[in-house]
């Protein structure tokens, strides 16, 4: 079809019924001519507008209202932008012109209507919104100014407006289409396929209390790493289209890396494709960005290619690196190492270590141990199908945690711990009693997790607490006594210096501590230790029975200048574990309940 001849038949055949009809229905306005008259002018109503044509030398753009959108029809079928075009028909409809020069004027004039812009190289613009549509040409920029020269077709003369008009017209139908890659909103994909170098397909599923999560469905099922899939499927959606190379369903795709794809990524609904991309690769001058087949519509565009770096990277790096779910809900926290095994149990806001007596914890150390739980990140996956576990460690696990919530027909999921064959490695295995696959974790990062519930018992007390100090140091015993008027007293053993004001700071500061104790195989490696001998204190406190504690032990094992290590025990408990402290407050131990003489 040749839409220039098309044009001019309609424009000449409908130019003077146009005028009559929009001067008889449409309230006009006056426009004061150039000489004196005044002419009227009829203002397009943008509601009632249907569809528009830009014929622009021989291109013609036509954009069709659908809904309450707009799609491009003609070159090429496609969604249209529609703030661009609301843009250009809010300014169309605020159109008013500013003055008028008749036409015999510009008829006496040099150069006549190419002087304003309005030959043949001129842009024609038809508006369809009623039973006749509405025809301008719009021409050059106006010398002097902010306007726009133009003619309605019907009108006599050459009108001049404001330039807004102009300057939201798009350069080339490209301008007029929508840029957004997909426009399907992201609560409606339900799965999503990758094919390529690295192939798998995962899918959302439901969980309690309407949440929902990423699972990989093939080539194995796992847990997906939900934020790599939300960011994929969000860039993608959220992804622009620089520039629209071919619009031919039988384009040179070999040129773009698209004959094979170099990559396929399908997002789907419930049960069918939603969006279908082909990624090729980047243009040599610019490889910032990438090429892109949408398959829907059978054109290849260029993407920036950051809105495909979540698609890209092995299998591994699909799946979920967060060894545990979210914990704070736990109610009850079960240990096992060593062959001992105890657990905690939240009462209210406050945390117990189970057994008779109930032994106070410590929320806050509670807390933060779950925390750090949940931030064990997987470093490697290396057995999805395990036919044996003991070379894992697994099957005789050297830890086991378990974490249950409230709710009256949970089970705890439980957390397994094993050493492999080779002690020496920088990993521990790792795995889930929901899940059959076998985790690698950094040592380092689970080296330090409390072991025990004991770990976590409150051991913070008041200094008036305090009512007997038992200090050994190098074989030298003291006992000191708090009488009931509050002086301390030596006892028994050496009788040394009295007890300094200043010791009842220090025990104020013991009773402070924040650290977790941790426990240990075997004490014998620091009692070992030369530093141990060296230093040689031992200081057991004596609490009242207000206290949650009754005793604490305190030896010391080594001064690395900020930190220093202790070995703890609680009561009677024979079982010591080691403590760190502040270097500053072992000195002060050390000053106010040294037995051994200062020189």
């Amino acid at each position: 079809m040749n839409f220039r001849t098309t044009w001019l038949l309609v424009l000449a055949a409908l130019g003077l019924g146009a005028y009559l009809y929009v001067s008889d229905r449409t309230p006009a306005v006056r426009v004061d001519g150039l000489a004196g008259p005044r002419v009227p002018f009829t203002p397009v109503v943008v509601p009632q507008v249907q569809a528009i044509e830009v014929l622009r030398s021989n291109t013609v753009v036509r954009i069709e209202r659908d809904g309450e959108n707009w799609r491009v029809r003609v070159p090429v079928a496609d969604a249209a932008d529609r703030v661009v075009v609301e843009a250009f028909l809010r300014n169309l409809g605020r159109l008013k012109p500013k003055n008028w020069i008749p036409s015999r004027q510009i008829d006496a004039g040099s150069g006549g209507l190419s002087a304003f812009g309005l030959d043949a190289s001129a842009v024609t613009l038809k508006v369809e919104g009623g039973p006749q549509p509405a025809f301008f040409k719009l021409g050059g920029r106006a010398p002097i100014g902010e306007g726009f020269y133009f003619q309605r077709v019907g009108d006599d003369g050459v009108f001049t407006a404001d330039a807004a008009l102009l300057d939201s017209l798009p350069e080339g139908a490209s301008g007029w289409r929508n840029r957004a890659l997909f426009s399907v909103p992201a609560t409606a994909i339900e799965r999503v396929e990758l094919r390529g170098r690295t192939q798998f397909e995962a899918r959302r599923v439901s969980r309690a209390g309407g949440a929902s999560e990423w699972k990989l469905i093939r080539p194995i099922e796992a847990r997906a790493n939900g934020d790599r899939m939300e960011a994929l499927v969000g860039l993608l959606q959220r992804a622009r289209i620089s520039e629209f190379v071919s619009d031919a369903p039988g384009a040179d795709l070999e040129r773009f890396g698209l004959q094979p794809p170099e990559s396929e990524l399908i997002l789907s609904g419930a049960s069918n494709a939603l969006v279908h991309l082909q990624i090729g690769r980047s243009p040599s001058n610019s490889p910032s960005l990438v090429y892109v087949r949408r398959m829907a519509a059978t054109n290849v565009v260029l993407i920036p290619a950051t809105a495909l770096l979540p698609a890209q990277g092995t299998l591994a790096s699909f799946r979920d690196r967060r060894l545990v779910p979210p914990l704070l809900a736990s109610h009850r926290l079960e240990f096992a190492a060593a062959g001992r095994s105890n657990a905690l149990e939240r009462t209210g806001t406050n945390w117990w270590i189970t057994g008779t007596p109930r032994i106070p914890a410590r929320a806050d150390l509670v807390e933060f141990f779950l925390g750090r739980m949940e931030a064990l990140e997987i470093a490697d996956f290396p057995n999805d199908v395990v036919a044996d576990y003991s070379r894992y460690g697994l099957a005789t696990p050297s830890r086991v945690y378990g974490f249950q919530d409230s709710s009256s027909n949970s089970v705890p999921m439980r957390l397994l711990l094993g050493e492999g064959s080779d002690r020496e490695s920088q990993m521990i295995y790792a795995r889930r009693g929901d899940e059959s696959p076998v985790y690698a974790l950094r040592r380092a990062d689970v080296a330090r997790l409390p072991e025990s519930a004991l770990q976590f018992r409150d051991f913070r007390f008041a200094s008036t607490n305090v009512q007997k100090v038992v200090a050994v140091h190098r074989g030298r015993t003291r006992t000191l006594e708090r009488s009931v008027t509050g002086e301390w007293m030596v006892t028994a053993g050496v009788s040394g210096a009295p007890f300094s004001p200043a010791a009842e700071e220090t025990l104020h500061r013991i009773g402070l501590l924040q650290t977790i104790p941790f426990t240990i195989a075997n004490e014998s490696v620091f009692t070992s230790r030369p530093s141990f001998s060296e230093i040689g204190l031992d200081v057991t406190l004596h609490l009242d029975s207000t206290a949650p504690l009754r005793k604490l032990r305190l030896r010391f094992v080594v001064d690395l200048g900020s930190l220093a290590v202790a070995l703890v025990n609680f009561e009677d408990d024979p079982v010591s574990y080691s403590l760190e402290l502040p270097g500053a407050l072992y000195r002060e131990i050390l000053r106010d309940f040294s037995v051994i003489p200062r020189e």
